[in-house]
């Protein structure tokens, strides 16, 4: 089944890319300042899903996967990612865990391609994997009114819960999810009920906002996406990730790598934040420079309205990765100063 609020997003002027997702109601600008002074919402049901059963879904997992997963309780969540042999990013995921089953927010990473992955690794356990994007809208709230907002509509506190913990408010799955660092909740909800839930927060005063404005808060919160800062040819080191690894549970794919790279101490390239005063936003693959020499290069930008500067992420090579390390950084205007303002 397709999309239930799509024609909602449409009546309601919003730009669409790929005829399905939101990319901004008014303007990305408006839209920023909604979630960072009171909340908003957004439709996030291009994101895969993935649905395991069976009673060796966790240990199964917890081969395969970075973090630990064998610990995961009813209600709690964890991140972790797939590697490739090489310890090279093939999907940043978000594992939740439910009484009979386990939840899997495959993000960018396509549920089907990872699905496959998973199903190439079952020989005799019991395990079962099953791609449920197309039967769920997937929204999030974001904002410093998003708890408020949440406890109006579904009738029970959030206040209480951490971190990637959830509730289930009947089918739907309720989880403390910070996308843009002004903290927020995700919400898994059947197709049949979508509507409902959406309309709800509208009539609230919850703002609608698109992927524009996300992308803004993504990048000042320094939170790296899949596909666009990490793919399969970055070592997970390479990209921060430490919350998304256990360095002292078993093996997993690709583990040997990162225990070798661990001993060594060092990756040779370090994902990392910047800011330039410029209004110019620089495009992915700009060139990073030190004193002539090339030092790195970006992989996503944009103007933040609430720093009045362009916030960014690339990678800076090791010498550079330092908090407080000036560059420039390539542009069809000239070289534009850059200040290193985090090492993720």
């Amino acid at each position: 089944m397709s999309n239930p609020l799509v024609l909602h997003h449409e009546k309601m002027g919003a730009q669409l890319e790929q005829s399905r997702i939101p990319l901004s109601y008014t303007s990305p600008a408006k839209e920023y300042w909604a979630v960072r002074d009171h909340s908003g919402l957004a439709d996030l049901s291009h994101l895969g899903l993935l649905r395991i059963t069976g009673k060796d879904r966790l240990s199964f997992l917890n081969g395969l996967l970075t973090n630990e997963v064998l610990k995961l309780n009813e209600g709690t969540g964890v991140r972790s990612a797939l590697l490739n042999t090489k310890a090279r990013v093939l999907a940043d995921l978000y594992l939740y865990a439910r009484e009979g089953d386990l939840l899997i927010d495959t993000g960018d990473a396509p549920a089907a391609g990872i699905r496959d992955t998973f199903d190439r690794f079952i020989i005799t356990e019991d395990v079962q994997v099953k791609d449920i994007t197309s039967e769920f809208v997937h929204l999030t709230m974001q904002g410093p009114q998003a708890t408020e907002n949440a406890k109006e509509l579904f009738g029970t506190a959030f206040a209480d819960i951490k971190p990637l913990q959830h509730k289930m408010i009947g089918p739907t799955m309720i989880v403390v999810r910070d996308r843009t660092g002004q903290s927020g909740y995700d919400m898994i909800i059947p197709n049949d009920e979508a509507e409902a839930v959406w309309q709800g927060f509208l009539l609230k005063g919850v703002t609608p906002v698109g992927q524009d404005a996300l992308e803004i808060l993504r990048l000042e919160a320094g939170y790296p996406k899949y596909g666009v800062d990490v793919d399969e040819n970055t070592i997970i080191l390479e990209a921060g990730y430490k919350d998304a690894i256990s360095f002292t549970k078993g093996c997993y794919l690709g583990q040997e790598v990162v225990a070798r790279v661990t001993h060594i101490g060092r990756v040779n390239k370090n994902l990392v934040q910047f800011q330039t005063e410029s209004d110019h936003v620089p495009g992915p693959k700009s060139k990073l420079q030190a004193s002539g020499k090339e030092a790195g290069y970006v992989t996503s930008a944009a103007y933040s309205p609430g720093l009045k500067a362009v916030v960014g992420l690339g990678y800076a090579q090791r010498d550079f990765a330092k908090e407080g390390t000036k560059l420039v950084v390539e542009s069809d205007r000239g070289p534009l100063p850059i200040l290193i303002t985090k090492l993720l």
